[in-house]
């Protein structure tokens, strides 16, 4: 059984897609405390921190189990870390910078298992095509893009103004199921 610190519903769905049997717990971690602004070791440190903050609500039977953890990062051309829009506005203005540019999505995954530790980093290049306003508007207003880094969604609407993708395309769902299955391999947690 492998413990998944995260509320992402996407997460879930892609461990249920590799058969990986695992269970959600909490972890309370404030991601607004790490202000590194190179994105590998910025999405490292989330993901070390929630990590942390996890193994520290568990008790001491699930401390004995691998703990996942994982964290997806925007990051324009610019070096401007986009994470989950705070309103319709932001998610406005997010898509605007991506329109008819290629911007970078990081993900970081840790996994624990009782004194050992194996962390990864991804990076996928994501280009959209140019949007119109009424575009862009409209896909702000449905909500799809609410909650999610970046303030879209690859796997659902948004997936038809990307023209091309370099990497994994798990990555910008929300976990790099490939990396995620080596990290628990080489472990030996599967």
């Amino acid at each position: 059984m492998l413990l998944l610190a995260s509320a992402s519903q996407r997460r879930t769905e892609l461990l249920d897609l590799i058969k990986i049997k695992h269970k959600v717990v909490a972890q309370h971690f404030d991601e607004d405390s790490i202000t590194n602004p190179d994105p590998f070791i910025h999405s490292q440190e989330i993901v070390k921190g929630k990590n942390q903050s996890a193994y520290n609500l568990l008790n001491e039977e699930d401390k004995k189990l691998p703990l996942l953890t994982s964290d997806t990062l925007v990051f324009t051309p610019s070096g401007e870390i986009l994470g989950k829009p705070s309103n319709d506005d932001d998610n406005i203005a997010m898509l605007e910078k991506f329109s008819n540019s290629t911007h970078s999505v990081f993900s970081s995954v840790m996994v624990r298992l009782q004194n050992k530790s194996k962390i990864t980093t991804c990076e996928t290049l994501v280009t959209f095509k140019k949007l119109s306003d009424d575009e862009i508007k409209s896909y702000v207003y449905s909500n799809e893009g609410k909650g999610k880094a970046g303030g879209y969604g690859i796997h659902g609407p948004a997936g038809k103004f990307i023209s091309r993708i370099e990497g994994s395309y798990t990555n910008v769902v929300g976990l790099p199921v490939h990396e995620t299955y080596e990290i628990l391999r080489d472990l030996k947690v599967i």
